[in-house]
């Protein structure tokens, strides 16, 4: 299971929810072996060894060759309200790139990397992020196209959650609430 969505479009609460299902998916892998599959481009990530999938900007550059090395997968693609996504965006960069405490995390380089490998540039550009969140949006979707039953594309800001999520992995609707539901709100100008 590879969640295909940009930063900021509810990735966090989508890796929250699958966990919620009994699937086992990390959230922005950052040990050394996501960082040298990057480096390699094979999408042979090890971490996907010992657990279900993955999501967040890792998957974004490789959802094809995910595709391919990672035959049957099912994939989420999360959306959310461009110009909501894009002050989430704003906010989120304006943060400094910072180290991720534990042992053998590779965290700043890797974010670094992700960033000019999928914006092509380090520091926020709404113009340049619009374009991109547009063009990885078209370009998902028509890969997937002839293939519905392998991808959902699910806005998890707008309220969708479990009720279609659910359904797409086979799997029981829970009873209790989609992990963004009840949340303590975000910074003024951060909706997650």
């Amino acid at each position: 299971m590879f969640g295909l969505g940009l930063s900021r479009t509810g990735t966090r609460s989508l890796t929250r929810a699958l966990r919620t299902l009994g699937l086992d998916v990390r959230h922005y892998p950052a040990d050394r072996g996501t960082w040298d599959t990057l480096m390699r481009g094979d999408a042979r990530f090890p971490v996907l060894d010992h657990c279900d999938g993955i999501a967040d900007i890792t998957c974004v550059p490789y959802y094809e060759e995910l595709d391919q090395a990672w035959a049957g997968s099912k994939y989420i693609l999360t959306v959310r309200d461009e110009e909501s996504w894009l002050r989430s965006c704003q906010f989120h960069w304006a943060r400094p790139v910072e180290s991720k405490r534990g042992k053998g995390q590779e965290y700043p380089e890797l974010q670094r990397f992700l960033r000019a490998a999928v914006y092509a540039c380090l520091e926020f550009d709404e113009d340049r992020f619009r374009r991109v969140y547009r063009r990885h949006v078209d370009s998902v979707r028509r890969y997937f196209a002839d293939r519905e039953e392998d991808l959902l594309v699910l806005d998890i800001a707008a309220g969708e959650g479990y009720e279609r999520l659910a359904p797409f992995l086979g799997l029981p609707i829970p009873d209790e609430p989609f992990p963004h539901q009840g949340r303590r709100p975000a910074p003024v100008g951060d909706p997650q």
